[in-house]
């Protein structure tokens, strides 16, 4: 993860000058944004929280335009119902509150929902995911599997043209998207064009036949391109929604994306105020029909949930994202109830959480200390201080999907109660390795929740005899401390793109994964991997991965926290706004609309 020339850009109407966005691309502001699972294994045990569940079956490729629906798809929290004879408006603006100007429009490299929020509006990816846990072809016109499962074929649209109405000019502006435009992109995305590997899709290189001549993409025609891999992966269509993998013209570099956009998407940008609003417009030129419905999208930039929730009860925005806060709730739930406004919880996929401890070097290379820390964490004061009651018990697989139910979590050294019984054992491991106790500096990302975190923990930890003192740190130097495991003892909680197992293990816990801030390096991992990838019957594919779960456990890297829900509020005249398998697409935007229009 490296940074990118810190420089400001400058707007006009319909134009973007020739200069670069401000920002590193890492993982952005604030790492805990919402995600959800892609796939879920039949027979899961029901959350003990009522979060809608995101996933179902891997999708089955298909060779028309129409989609894949894997079940089940979620419900919605106080969603409107529906009218019988009403039809999507075209026009109108929607206005949301986020967080962040954008790091740069090199969508492959932004990692944080703060900043696809933005991409996500102006790129097109191969395929989408419109809604619930739905995979339907996007730039593809349709895509099919060969029978042994190894090769995919994706034959694009005809008609998909890159945006116009740029600066500085560029020769592919309004021309025709081709298969070797796709070619380039995933060779960006894997990292194999010279520019950085993505960090939420570069992981299809494990997958992907990159030691063949063409890196395993081959051109067939001008709309065709087949996709060679090393073995069945039917998870590659969970990779390819995520907003991350977004298609640029071939030749089209990060250094390039540093100064204006290069998509097909639905919205355009319009203009901007740095640090206030960002301002989208429809397409003209957009590919598919009728889309998008809404004249336009403002984001409006805040910080702190005080001033977001205010706004949003004021109707200065539309939509918006978070937790009511206590003095707030009871407006909320008076707004619901009333018809004006709907919530949509969901999970948000913010896992590993919890305490992180390098294993690498003293003293955390001692598993005693790391099964000590993981007996002091009060998990239930946890979720009532930090997460003010808005999570679920989790390990590291998704809680009753792919993961263990909520009872067997519960059962579990550090998570059972009464918790006095592993608080003493904690002190006593700690007393017999330190009598004189132990110091210790905490790193703390300094956005978000995570210096609250980081004080609660602290606080635990000092029941038992371990003292800490908190450094405070901004993004950019944390994850590149993290990246390096240069670091004793972390209070972080990293948000998965596809929630599935093979970007669990593969990016946190595989031997040289993108996101493996552990150092763990482990044979059970990384030969259990591709295996358990390769399977196709779900249940035999959960059995395996709750076994490299187990190891995982066992080494103990992380003493994982709870995992916090959150909400999409929305006014009721926004309809259709998405709850996803994967939250860096549900800000496509192309299917909202507003019935007041």
């Amino acid at each position: 993860m490296t940074k990118l020339v810190s420089r400001l850009p400058v707007f006009i109407p319909s134009l973007i000058v020739a200069v670069g966005l401000l920002g590193a691309v890492a993982c952005g502001a604030q790492e805990a944004a919402p995600t959800a699972t892609a796939t879920t294994p039949p027979q899961a045990t029901a959350t003990s929280t009522p979060v809608p569940t995101v996933g179902g079956p891997a999708p089955t490729p298909t060779t028309s335009t129409g989609g894949v629906v894997a079940t089940p798809t979620p419900t919605a929290t106080a969603t409107p119902a529906p009218v019988a004879a009403e039809k999507p408006k075209r026009g109108g603006i929607v206005k949301q509150s986020t967080g962040e100007d954008p790091p740069s429009w090199d969508g492959p490299t932004v990692p944080s929902s703060a900043h696809s929020v933005h991409t996500s509006k102006v790129y097109s990816n191969l395929l989408w995911n419109p809604r619930g846990s739905e995979i339907v072809p996007d730039a593809a016109e349709s895509y099919s599997v060969s029978g042994d499962g190894k090769v995919w074929t994706f034959k694009l649209r005809p008609n998909v043209k890159f945006q116009t109405g740029y600066k500085p000019a560029h020769p592919r502006d309004g021309t025709t998207m081709t298969s070797r435009d796709v070619k380039w992109s995933l060779e960006k995305i894997m990292g194999l064009s010279g520019d950085l590997l993505s960090v939420r899709c570069g992981w299809m290189k494990e997958f992907i036949d990159i030691d063949r001549p063409d890196n395993g993409l081959e051109v067939v025609d001008e709309l065709t391109l087949n996709v060679h891999l090393i073995q069945p992966f039917p998870g590659l269509a969970d990779i390819l929604v995520v907003g991350n993998c977004s298609l640029v013209p071939d030749g089209i570099t990060t250094k390039d994306l540093q100064q204006r956009p290069y998509g097909a998407g639905a919205f355009r940008v319009k203009s901007f105020q740095r640090g206030a609003i960002w301002q989208y417009e429809r397409n003209p030129d957009y590919f598919k029909p009728g889309l998008p419905y809404l004249d336009g999208w403002d984001l409006v930039l805040m910080d702190g949930t005080a001033i977001v929730q205010a706004a949003f009860l004021t109707g200065k925005v539309d939509l918006s994202a978070g937790n009511p806060t206590e003095d707030n709730k009871s407006t909320f739930d008076a707004r619901v109830k009333a018809g004006a406004i709907y919530m949509q919880r969901y999970g948000t996929g913010c896992r590993p959480a919890g305490i992180y401890m390098n294993s690498l070097k003293p003293p955390f290379n001692n598993l005693k200390l790391r099964q000590a820390v993981n007996l002091a964490l009060d998990r239930k004061a946890w979720s009532k201080v930090v997460n003010n009651g808005y999570d679920e018990p989790t390990l590291f697989l998704d809680t009753g999907g792919w993961g263990r139910s909520v009872d067997e979590i519960l059962k579990l050294p550090g998570w059972r109660e009464p918790h006095d019984a592993d608080v003493a054992e904690a002190k006593k491991i700690v007393s017999e390795l330190y009598p004189s106790g132990l110091d210790l500096k905490m790193m703390v990302r300094n956005t978000g929740t995570y210096p609250l975190g980081a004080e609660f923990a602290s606080g635990e930890l000092k029941k038992i005899g371990i003292n800490t003192t908190l450094e405070l740190q901004d993004s950019n130097k944390v994850l590149d401390r993290a990246l390096k495991v240069d670091y004793i003892i972390w209070n972080y909680w990293a948000c998965q793109t596809t929630g599935t197992p093979e970007e669990l293990f593969g990016s946190y816990f595989s031997s040289g994964g993108s996101r493996n801030y552990y150092g763990v390096s482990d044979p059970r991992i990384d030969n259990g991997y591709l295996d358990m990838a390769a399977t196709s019957d779900p249940a035999q594919r959960r059995q395996k991965a709750i076994a490299m779960e187990q190891v995982i456990l066992d080494l103990l890297p992380v003493a994982s926290a709870p995992v916090s829900t959150s909400f999409r509020n929305a006014y009721s005249y926004v309809r259709d706004v998405p709850i996803t398998t994967t939250f860096y697409n549900w800000d496509k935007g192309e299917l909202v609309w507003r019935s007041d229009a």
